[in-house]
């Protein structure tokens, strides 16, 4: 029942674009923590803990996905609402995936099973598009991600699909396929 929900209520759009974003699509949410240990004011011992990104080229992804976003989106787009965001990540192939002729071998995959978590790459797409497409990403009800890897001639990158709901629709879809 869960996909005919989905599918349900990504029908009842009242406002979407789709974009491209080329680049490799890099994840958000592992952090790496870095600490110290210090002498406060009052002479007991202390430990500063920092967080950073382990994924070094996350913010220059981000910024991609938000300019492309932003020159994509329709003058008339509401930010207040319900949005479903829909994203088919393009991943690089590693060289293993060709012969040596430079030819994509005929039982390469398809599919991206490695490194680099669907719900990673799909969170920072979401937080790169607040303030673009919708005031807080928490307005995200339904979210779907696939990763594949790309076409050599094509390169990586993502397309994505941003939907404002009808949420009135939208809410009575979801309650008549109510089990």
């Amino acid at each position: 029942m869960s996909a005919k929900l989905f599918a349900t209520i990504s029908d009842c759009s009242e406002q979407q674009f789709s974009f491209f974003v080329a680049g490799k699509p890099e994840t958000q949410g592992s952090k790496s923590a870095f600490g110290r240990i210090y002498t406060d004011k009052t002479g007991k011992q202390r430990v500063a803990v920092a967080m950073a990104e382990q994924s070094k080229g996350l913010y220059a992804w981000r910024s991609a996905i938000g300019k492309v976003a932003l020159l994509m989106r329709p003058n008339d787009w509401e930010m207040d609402g319900l949005y479903v965001l829909s994203i088919v990540f393009y991943m690089p192939r590693p060289k293993s995936h060709f012969n040596s002729k430079g030819q994509l071998k005929p039982d390469a995959p398809v599919f991206h099973a490695k490194l680099g978590d669907a719900d990673k790459l799909l969170r920072a797409c979401g937080d790169a598009l607040t303030k673009i497409c919708y005031d807080d990403d928490s307005l995200i009800v339904a979210a779907s991600s696939i990763k594949l890897f790309c076409d050599p001639a094509d390169g990586p990158g993502a397309h994505v699909s941003v939907s404002r709901l009808h949420e009135a629709g939208a809410a009575a879809m979801a309650l008549a396929l109510k089990p």
